[in-house]
């Protein structure tokens, strides 16, 4: 029996947090998942935790590849759910209880979107906010609305929408939403599914996930170059600001 959901992982060198995060997927109480999980080659212990762990998992390769995107598509191409959603490898389930939640929530309604609220923490696990809301076409781009750890995607967009774009190295699930038509079906579920860690890339290098963003506007129709320069902008003159006073950005 095919699972409901496939959950994407990929990995470089994350022994400090992986037996965490698949820990957080194992102790689920709704069991209609999977786990492709893609390692970009990593030289640490990562490979030894992931074969520690191989009971849980559907699929899985230890590769060099182009990125997480890369990796990303390579699971895609082994997923057999009907929802796909990603995980950073630092990333975890909220509770044992968050797929059953949006699962329960979704039914038997065909939807192409399921997003839900996420927690953000430092690597001691201390709360620094929360993130994530509705599905809003108009918003995405001058903003991210959602909480893209641990969204529901229909699997068929991607085949309806194409794959993410490799040559983004942070900001390729922006340009792959950005793709999707207003009237998608989407369903927001107002509970906290997945503690996000504020340490991957995009919180890091803030001034290149800026000029990434900035690409993909200026490639997607709806915005263009010119107004893909204002929210760059925009966003330019706030981030000194967010700095001074260790917001998050």
């Amino acid at each position: 029996m095919k699972p409901r959901l496939s959950i994407i992982i990929a990995t470089l060198n994350a022994e400090r947090v992986l037996a965490r995060c698949l820990a957080s997927i194992a102790q689920q109480t709704n069991k209609s998942w999977e786990i492709v999980l893609i390692d970009g080659g990593s030289t640490d212990t990562t490979i030894e935790i992931i074969k520690r762990h191989t009971s849980l998992l559907t699929y899985w390769h230890a590769a060099p590849d182009a990125g997480i995107y890369d990796a990303w598509n390579t699971g895609l191409a082994h997923a057999r759910g009907e929802y796909v959603c990603f995980l950073g490898a630092d990333d975890c389930f909220a509770n044992e209880h968050a797929i059953a939640k949006l699962l329960d929530a979704v039914g038997e309604v065909n939807y192409d979107l399921v997003s839900s609220r996420c927690q953000l923490v430092d690597t001691t696990g201390k709360v620094l906010g929360h993130s994530g809301g509705a599905w809003n076409y108009q918003a995405l781009g001058r903003r991210m609305p959602l909480c893209h750890p641990g969204l529901l995607h229909q699997r068929e967009l991607f085949t309806r929408f194409g794959p993410f774009d490799i040559t983004y190295r942070i900001t390729g699930d922006l340009d792959f939403l950005l793709r999707l038509p207003p009237d998608i079906r989407a369903l927001h579920v107002e509970q906290t599914t997945v503690l996000v860690e504020n340490a991957g890339v995009s919180r890091r290098q803030i001034l290149r996930r800026l000029r990434e963003q900035r690409t993909a506007l200026a490639r997607c129709p709806r915005f263009g170059v010119v107004r893909a320069y204002l929210v760059w902008l925009n966003k330019l003159w706030r981030y000194p600001i967010a700095r001074v006073f260790r917001l998050s950005f």
